[in-house]
């Protein structure tokens, strides 16, 4: 069976965003949830909030898309996450 791949975004209190991907988008979301104190390795600050998430079959196509969108800037970012598609489709023009 195949498992899907997610990127996602993550959205902490102070506005900023988290970019990252994983095969088990729960279990990643329970670990900010139930260890807050102890995710010091990360830079959020937490809580966080899933603002994002887009799934992929494979690990390679996950990682090429969250690899760009950790160069997008908060506002780019701010467009998927309202689901801006003409400013999106800006991106993808730029993208390929």
């Amino acid at each position: 069976m195949d498992r899907l791949v997610y990127v996602y975004i993550l959205q902490s209190m102070d506005g900023s965003y988290h970019t990252d991907c994983c095969d088990e988008l729960a279990i990643v979301l329970a670990k900010y949830d139930k260890y807050k104190n102890l995710i010091d390795e990360r830079s959020i600050n937490l809580p966080v909030k899933l603002v994002h998430q887009q799934k992929f079959r494979t690990e390679q196509e996950a990682m090429t898309i969250e690899k760009e969108m950790k160069r997008w800037s908060t506002q780019e970012k701010q467009y998927l996450i309202n689901n801006n598609w003409p400013e999106i489709s800006k991106l993808a023009k730029k993208f390929v």
